[in-house]
This record gives structure tokens, sequence and C-alpha cells, in this order.
């Protein structure tokens, strides 16, 4: 396998997650396999951490319509929020239930 064909595997990989974790649809065996896949990869030498790590940004800004990073500030912003004002319910729901 050449590299131009594991990166575009790996992205629709991504990308496969990335749209059924927006439709609330589990992603377990999914991330399992592309985790595989990518250490694979890595292994070969056909990628690194790095390359792998920017596909991801794409492929969730293609997805989702804004930056990964920006999912993780606005998650730490809520819990911020809600412990400052002492909104304390708000962790009575599991934490994977409360990203949207």
């Amino acid at each position: 396998m050449d590299k131009q064909i594991f990166m575009q595997q790996a992205k629709n990989q991504f990308l496969q997650i990335f749209q059924k974790s927006k439709a609330n649809q589990p992603v377990t065996v999914e991330k399992h396999r592309t985790e595989g896949f990518l250490y694979a990869g890595e292994l070969l030498g056909l990628t690194d951490k790095n390359e792998l790590q920017q596909l991801m940004e794409q492929a969730h800004l293609e997805v989702f319509g804004y930056p990964l990073q920006d999912r993780s500030a606005g998650y730490q912003q809520q819990r911020k929020a809600a412990l400052s004002q002492g909104q304390f319910q708000y962790f009575d729901e599991p934490a994977i239930s409360r990203r949207s």
C-alpha cells in the first residue's frame, strides 16, 4: 500500500467516525478499527502522529464546520460555567450525553 492510498483511507475512516458521532450513533467499533489501522500505518512508516493529527482535524472541520480544538474549548467553557454558577445538575448527566 502506498502512502497516498493509506492517507485517503485514514481520512475516510475519520470522516465516518465524525459523521456517525454527529448523528449521535455509537462509534466504538469504528474508533478501535481506526486506531489499529493508524498504528499499522505508523509502524510501516507510511505516516506519523503529526500528519494523522492534521488529517483528523481536517476531517473534523469538514463534518462539523469548526476546528477540533474549538470543540474541546466549548466543553471546558460549559463545565466552568456550571461550576461557577453552582449548577451541579449539569454533572448529573453522563459526560458522553452532554456532548452535542
